[in-house]
């Protein structure tokens, strides 16, 4: 029987401590500062990442509902959230590709290794959909500049956009810095192969360099436009300073005719 690992992002942040509570007639497996890994019963599992990430395999999907419903505290349609799945299946040999999965045996290292990558996939792609909300915003200056010579973006627009942009590099960095393999992927070699072959599959490091890239070109994007609005500010002062000169000098003539 083919079991079915399905891995959603919920877009925000994680409390541990909370979700704990919720599983606590459950079995937990394994746990550091920034995961948990519990057991549901014999075949299921529930993986959770600190950085929004939530992993389950072989769960029911009311079970899958009412645990996503309990941690982002409102109403969600759970298909809107950036999500994988695999079929796993098992064979004399590993593979991945296509959305499935081969493994020799299904233990809880083996399922460890597979959400690990499944979680950090699901992130990147909450990662990529807001990076591409940030680029298509910055287009629509870039081409309003490209028609007219000029764009509608004040100051304070432009200050949040630097910080959006600023917020999302480093969220990027404190959740994705180094795609941690587990401790036991380096101690078997089938392991080991299983994480290579997940992280190739899912285009990890690929995708990760393109958010770079893609923050990369927002930021010089918005660099230009802040010279662009600096250099209007400066003229506009500029122009203010000479009228006020000019005004002077109009008075001081008025006043030596008089």
């Amino acid at each position: 029987m083919n079991s079915i690992v399905k891995a959603y992002h919920l877009e925000s942040q994680l409390e541990l401590n909370k979700t704990r509570k919720w599983f606590e007639k459950y079995e937990l497996l394994k746990r550091e500062h920034t995961f948990l890994l519990y057991r549901i019963n014999d075949d299921s599992y529930v993986y959770i990442k600190d950085y929004g990430s939530i992993v389950f395999f072989n769960c029911k999907e009311g079970f899958i509902y009412l645990l996503i419903q309990y941690l982002l505290g409102k109403e969600t349609k759970i298909n809107k959230l950036p999500s994988e799945e695999f079929q796993i299946k098992l064979n004399d040999f590993i593979e991945v590709d296509f959305g499935n999965i081969e493994v020799k045996e299904i233990n809880y290292d083996v399922v460890h290794v597979i959400m690990l990558n499944l979680a950090q996939s699901v992130a990147l792609m909450n990662y990529v959909n807001k990076t591409s909300e940030l680029h298509d915003k910055t287009l629509v200056y870039s081409k309003q500049l490209e028609r007219t010579g000029n764009f509608k973006l004040s100051k304070i627009q432009m200050r949040k956009f630097i910080g959006k942009t600023m917020n999302l590099k480093n969220s990027i960095a404190e959740d994705l810095f180094v795609f941690d393999s587990p401790d036991v992927a380096w101690n078997s070699k089938d392991l080991s192969d299983l994480d290579y072959k997940l992280k190739n599959e899912l285009d990890i490091l690929k995708r990760h360099q393109g958010i770079q890239n893609s923050l990369n070109v927002i930021k010089e994007n918005l660099d230009l436009f802040k010279d662009i609005l600096q250099h209007k500010y400066s003229s506009l002062l500029e122009w203010i300073i000479i009228i006020l000169i000019l005004f002077e000098v109009i008075q001081v003539i008025v006043e030596k005719v008089i």
